[in-house]
């Protein structure tokens, strides 16, 4: 029997019930999965918009994450020009596969020693800005981009001033009141301007869920919820953010030895796994306003900053 939905026709007859399933993730175009559909997943997941498939083991349908609660999102669905393959293209929503904790189901390389590193580095060029003189370094991982800010004697600094800074777009470019991030930046950039060092702009926009989804955060919290109930009820951790390309900056950069300017744990782990030696924890404190006062406590009590 022929199934067509949106000039999409699948022989289930010619594969004996049963097609195989390539799942990649927009954007970054990772493959997250490889499974089956029959033709009752195939018609769940065009009606729901949530790619199921058909599990030989279980001898049923199931859908992605049913029992963890992350879900892929369907995007786009494709067939190969023999009708037999099916490609979906998907937002996982909870970066986390099965019970790994990996975003995809391929979470394990026997050739991982001998992958080179995927990050393309841009060279370096001068950037003035109203805080000062800088030189700027751009890291392409994947479909993230980062810059590193470097102070025009950062190459001479024995122990320069560094802060990791994540992406926030509505604070560093709009001014949010809601949180502190522009207020944060400023204060590195101004800091690294007067007594040298860096700046890693770290592009994981909403702690790494996404612009849209921070939005949708945005309005989880205007109904009440906290910053980090909000990531939870749309599926995700409260903290999704990887620091690997921020590990590859550092060590281009050649750093041994750093005053880190943070407030926040998981970057002081992160940076002494790297081999460096944090000689002098700066913090990054700024001043609250009746907006983000609540989201500020929220990072002291439950995420464990340093406020």
């Amino acid at each position: 029997m022929n199934l067509k939905r949106k000039n999409i026709e699948i022989d289930f007859k010619k594969s004996n019930g049963l097609v195989p399933v390539i799942t990649q993730e927009y954007g970054s175009n990772e493959v997250l999965m490889l499974g089956y559909m029959n033709q009752e997943a195939l018609d769940l997941t065009v009606e729901t918009k949530i790619v199921h498939y058909f599990s030989r083991s279980k001898n049923r349908i199931w859908k992605k994450g049913e029992s963890s609660g992350h879900i892929q999102k369907l995007i786009d669905l494709k067939v190969d020009c023999d009708n037999d393959t099916i490609l979906t293209v998907v937002e996982q929503v909870g970066n986390s596969a099965c019970h790994t904790g990996a975003k995809s189901c391929f979470f394990k390389s026997y050739l991982e020693e001998d992958v080179k590193e995927t990050i393309i580095e841009s060279k370096v060029a001068n950037l003035p800005t109203k805080y000062g003189d800088f030189d700027v370094k751009a890291y392409k991982d994947g479909c993230q981009e980062h810059l590193a800010i470097m102070s025009k004697n950062f190459k001479d600094l024995e122990t320069p001033h560094v802060r990791v800074h994540s992406e926030c777009l509505t604070g560093d470019s709009v001014g949010s009141l809601k949180c502190d991030c522009n207020k944060q930046l400023v204060l590195a950039l101004e800091l690294i301007a007067k007594e040298g060092g860096l700046v890693i702009y770290h592009r994981q926009e909403g702690r790494n869920i996404g612009l849209v989804n921070k939005i949708n955060a945005y309005n989880l919290q205007d109904q009440g919820y906290n910053t980090v109930e909000a990531n939870l009820k749309l599926g995700f951790k409260a903290d999704e953010r990887d620091y690997k390309a921020v590990g590859y900056i550092l060590k281009d950069l050649g750093l041994d030895e750093i005053k880190l300017m943070t407030n926040n744990p998981k970057k002081i782990k992160f940076v002494e796994s790297c081999g460096i030696k944090i000689n002098q924890r700066t913090p990054s404190i700024t001043k609250t306003n009746k907006h983000n006062e609540n989201y500020l406590k929220i990072k002291k009590e439950e995420m464990g900053h340093l406020l």
